[in-house]
């Protein structure tokens, strides 16, 4: 499971001092230059997903990325950044049902802070990809998802060739 810590870091923004210019839309300022009356964009929330949605008001987002682990029943790990912090995940679930059960109410959740004009993308592959589908049409409704881009992905040394679904 995703650790269980959280902590506020500030974003560190290019520009984030200087006045956004009218006609740039989104960046740390938000729409037109003007900074977000719901929240402060600057802030980078760090932690499980769950614990800061629920920090936030309603329809307050208007894009929204997850990358969440794939149910692909490995455990990953990592060396972070100077000090090699060791850095870890599992990605094991009892069953594709139970990380159904696990992602449900993290989706619920962003549906929630998603504006009605806001794009949602849920980044998964073939191992889950159909399931969550079905849970995304329960909660944000059938006829609201519009597209399912996929990538290809390569390496330039092999030169091959695999497709994914994002």
């Amino acid at each position: 499971m995703p650790r269980k810590t959280s902590t506020r870091i500030p974003a560190k923004l290019p520009d984030a001092d200087k006045p956004a210019s009218p006609l740039v839309k989104g960046g740390p300022r938000g729409a037109l230059g003007r900074p977000s009356p719901l929240l402060d964009t600057r802030i980078i929330y760090c932690g499980d997903c769950l614990d800061q949605l629920h920090k936030l008001p309603d329809a307050c987002v208007d894009l929204i990325y997850i990358h969440p682990p794939f149910n692909s029943n490995r455990n990953y790990e990592v060396f972070w950044g100077e000090t090699k912090e060791k850095r870890a995940f599992e990605d094991r679930h009892a069953g594709t049902q139970a990380y159904i059960e696990y992602m449900r109410p993290r989706c619920v959740e962003l549906a929630r802070v998603l504006k009605k004009t806001g794009s949602f993308y849920y980044h998964c592959d073939w191992h889950a990809s159909h399931y969550v589908k079905v849970m995304l049409d329960q909660i944000m409704g059938e006829d609201d998802s519009q597209n399912e881009p996929t990538g290809k992905w390569s390496t330039p040394a092999e030169h091959r060739h695999t497709r994914h679904t994002l």
